[in-house]
């Protein structure tokens, strides 16, 4: 069934058994993704996917169901799963089916010149990042990964309150991870590319990249135990914040499950930093005019000279503290509820170059990779206690690679700590940025 002639007739029986206000959200997605391994395609997983909600208010309460098929009979389920929800929801809050904004930012969010572009062009390229590599070094063994993956997709909301907004995206992404083989020992390195053209993805490039980052390994020792003073390499860094960035969700407070629940308009890091949720950024990885509920989207900032601005609110999160949402409504899936997301995620970037930020450091660390994230860190407490890899630091220069070191500390204190900005912003195929930072100290479990 169309799409306009089943939300017609949703949003009808909707009305007849009792729904004063109707939503529903849909997805279409397309992704392919090609996986090479010793010069021949391994894997070509070619996936569609289509999805629709439905979200009905009764009252202050809105019940939720879905489908993945338009027809009569899905009109039946979706309304009569709704009404069931709505009955057996047991909370108080106050839910939203939204009248939209006045204005929404227009986001460019589709490449044209990725249309239509030839599987045997991909595939070429992944062979090619292949052979770069192995060509690049003898010592090059095998490979965690070499792939090429295209994805687009489009999605929208339609609301009985007038609202019809709709967008499109596509991305291209490869990547390969060469395992290098040293004195019995393996090393693995990575390089990528997110490209809006053909043209954008170099193999050669992207082989050297992940060729060197293997070499840089080779030959890690422990160092000896002690507090000393670290700079967090960009892509460290966005691992970290990503851990993190939960804390800075209105929900999360709301539920006590972060320590800047009250916090707003209060010193919570170094003056140094200015945290930013930014949804039209240019080719951001999660740029978008408007949320999951409708909100038009605008860039927020968290902290700001390291006072804590604000937290990111949907519409039932800003109703309870008596704000205004920031446009972080955003939905993990079509099947799923309204949750609080950020969008592009990021540490401004600030003055120094890589080789200031270690310029006055006698004896330190750099921290080119956190492992264990998931089990050695609490995202409430902001404790963590992680086995890192990196570079030691001598005189204000990066000398041999550092591993088998434990880094320990708390994520509050590490924000406070922050002494100095890179302007080396990366976001590493994540809608989560950050430039490379110049840490006072943290404690180091090594020799």
């Amino acid at each position: 069934m169309e799409l306009k002639i089943f939300v017609n007739q949703l949003f009808k029986e909707a009305k007849d058994v009792g729904f004063a206000e109707c939503e529903v959200y849909y997805v279409d997605r397309e992704s392919l993704s090609i996986n090479v391994y010793k010069e021949e395609v391994e894997k070509y997983n070619l996936n569609t996917s289509y999805g629709l909600s439905f979200r009905g208010k009764m009252g202050d309460r809105i019940g939720y169901s879905y489908t993945e098929i338009l027809d009569e009979e899905a009109i039946h389920m979706l309304v009569n799963k709704a009404k069931e929800n709505v009955l057996a929801i047991e909370s108080e809050d106050v839910q939203f089916i939204y009248g939209g904004d006045k204005e929404y930012k227009e986001i460019s969010t589709y490449s044209e010149a990725l249309e239509n572009i030839s599987p045997d062009k991909l595939i070429q390229i992944a062979l090619d990042m292949e052979k770069e590599a192995k060509a690049l070094n003898s010592k090059v063994e095998s490979f965690a990964g070499c792939a090429v993956a295209y994805s687009s997709g489009k999605y929208g909301i339609i609301n009985s309150k007038g609202l019809n907004l709709h967008n499109k995206s596509n991305l291209l992404s490869a990547y390969v991870c060469p395992i290098i083989k040293e004195d019995e020992k393996m090393y693995d390195g990575f390089g990528y590319a997110i490209a809006k053209s053909l043209e954008e993805v170099n193999p050669k490039k992207i082989a050297e990249d992940a060729v060197n980052d293997a070499l840089s390994k080779i030959g890690g020792k422990a160092i000896p135990s002690g507090n000393y003073p670290i700079v967090i390499k960009n892509e460290a860094m966005v691992s970290m914040l990503s851990t993190f960035a939960g804390i800075f969700s209105s929900d999360a407070a709301q539920k006590g499950l972060s320590l800047l629940k009250g916090k707003e308009g209060e010193e919570i890091a170094s003056s140094v930093i200015n945290l930013v949720d930014d949804p039209h950024l240019k080719d951001g990885f999660a740029s978008v005019g408007f949320d999951d509920e409708g909100v038009a989207t605008e860039k927020t900032y968290l902290i700001k000279n390291g006072r804590l601005e604000t937290l990111l609110y949907n519409l039932k999160t800003a109703n309870k503290a008596g704000v205004k949402s920031t446009g972080n409504g955003f939905k993990n899936s079509y099947a799923s509820s309204i949750s609080v997301s950020p969008t592009n995620f990021y540490i401004e970037k600030g003055n120094k170059n890589f080789d200031e930020l270690l310029a006055n450091i006698e004896k330190g660390l750099i921290i080119t990779d956190f492992a264990g994230l998931h089990s050695g860190a609490n995202a409430i407490t902001g404790e963590f206690s992680l086995a890192v890899n990196g570079f030691y630091i001598e005189n204000g220069r990066k000398t041999f690679p550092v591993e088998q070191v434990t880094a320990s500390g708390n994520f509050f204190n590490l924000l406070k700590d922050i002494e100095e900005v890179g302007n080396d912003l990366k976001f590493p195929m994540s809608s989560v940025g950050s430039p490379s930072i110049k840490v006072k100290s943290l404690a180091i479990a090594g020799e």
